[in-house]
């Protein structure tokens, strides 16, 4: 007779079900472990070298992806100081940091910067930077500046600064560089140096801009003091000018490197405005290649025998059948004498540019240092290159009327950093002496 073991029956359903939860908690944990090998991106953090230099303020910006939490602290001595930490979640977030080390207690020196970000259980990331606290600011004083500066013109800062990586003036949101004095050029960390600062008033800056000198040192650290200079505003010619379709298509079709002109309104002023607009951001770019000495020393030359047909900042207005199409703001000299006369160079220094510029038309421009170059435009010919120094004097071309011009002349020019500012007062050698030799020598 066959007995039922109920007990045996209800043992094998217990080991049944105890091995499938087995083997569903091993499928669950290898299926998670795949998941957090396989499918869980690694987290990834830019910016964090922004930590390397800790000046007295800064703003870091890191960006993150694929990170659940985040920290980031500080340490330094037995102090560790948080400065982030959150659980940000989603796939990308920017973290915006304001560290001011002072504020934090911490001294000049160095200090660690711990960063640890985790997208998920293998997925780490684990960072331990070195960071340099620097929070002095670089010493600076202004030894010489001009009372008044008019607008178009020029003006020379004498500045005296320690512990400095970059030293300029800012006028608005320009920058103009300064350059260590000559004699101290090899001068050693640590010791004050004499700086020399051109800076141009461009024709259109307001006449309540303020004008800084600031210095700076590698950590970031910035010195502002304020450049008590006037600027004097001036009022300007106005002129109006006639033009016909002849000289749209002499002139014009040629700059545009075209045989047939059919809307000659437009074609004038794409010419006027956008090869303009061209042809001052090549000059920009010209005037970063520039010597850190001064290579002149006497007043700027004049075309020979001259005569002036155009002044620096003649606003004019360009009337075609009858209507205005366009306009321009004039930056230099125009002068005529002879057809194809001789120009020499206003003053000794190095050849920049040497050939076509546009509405410029045959263009040579010469650095005499710090900034401060001369522009010859529309000439005939051009008889130097680039590279090639000269001395005050020696002949660099002949006048004509190629590019944005209507007859033969030299369209003379004074720039500062790329800014054309107006000649009158590098043809003046009183001026020069009051306002830079002076100073110098002071």
């Amino acid at each position: 007779m066959y007995i039922h073991d109920n007990k045996k029956t209800r043992g094998n359903g217990f080991s049944r079900i105890a091995f499938v939860t087995v083997l569903f908690l091993v499928i669950a944990i290898a299926g998670f472990l795949a998941y957090q090998f396989i499918f869980i991106s690694q987290p990834v953090l830019k910016g964090t070298d922004g930590f390397t230099v800790l000046p007295a303020a800064k703003t870091i910006v890191l960006q993150g992806k694929h990170i659940k939490s985040l920290e980031v602290s500080v340490n330094q001595g037995d102090r560790k100081i948080e400065l982030l930490k959150g659980t940000p979640g989603g796939v990308e977030k920017t973290y915006t940091l304001q560290i001011k080390p002072k504020d934090l207690a911490l001294s000049d020196g160095i200090a660690s910067i711990q960063v640890r970000a985790e997208s998920g259980m293998f997925k780490k990331l684990s960072q331990d930077i070195k960071a340099t606290i620097d929070t002095v600011p670089p010493a600076l004083n202004i030894i010489k500046s001009p009372e008044v500066v008019s607008q178009g013109g020029a003006g020379f800062v004498v500045l005296m600064a320690k512990d400095t990586d970059s030293v300029f003036v800012k006028l608005e949101d320009r920058r103009f560089p300064a350059f260590r004095k000559p004699s101290e050029q090899s001068a050693q960390d640590g010791k004050a140096s004499y700086y020399y600062v051109f800076f141009p008033i461009p024709y259109d800056v307001k006449e309540n801009a303020l004008l800084y000198a600031v210095a700076q040192d590698a950590a970031g650290n910035q010195n502002v003091q304020a450049i008590r200079s006037t600027i004097k505003p001036v009022s300007y010619r106005l002129s109006s000018i006639a033009i016909d379709d002849k000289f749209i298509d002499t002139v014009a079709a040629s700059l545009l490197n075209e045989t047939s002109i059919s809307d000659h309104a437009s074609a004038f002023k794409k010419v006027n405005e956008d090869l303009r607009a061209k042809a001052l951001e090549k000059l920009m770019d010209i005037s970063k290649n520039t010597d850190p000495k001064i290579l002149w020393n006497e007043a700027f030359l004049q075309l020979r025998n001259g005569q002036v047909m155009a002044v620096y900042g003649d606003k004019r207005t360009y009337q075609y059948k009858g209507n205005t199409i366009s306009h321009s703001v004039h930056l230099g000299y125009d002068l005529a004498s002879n057809a194809h006369a001789p120009v020499e160079a206003a003053n000794s220094g190095i050849i920049r540019f040497a050939g076509d510029l546009s509405i410029y038309g045959n263009t040579v421009v010469i650095d005499h240092g710090m900034g401060l170059m001369s522009l010859y435009g529309h000439l005939s010919s051009i008889s130097v290159s680039e590279g090639q120094p000269v001395s005050r004097g020696d002949i660099i071309g002949k006048t004509g009327a190629t590019g944005l011009a209507g007859g033969d002349h030299l369209h003379f020019g004074m720039l500062l950093h790329g800014y054309e500012v107006s000649p009158l007062f590098w043809w003046d050698l009183h001026w020069i002496r009051v306002n830079v030799l002076d100073a110098m020598e002071g």
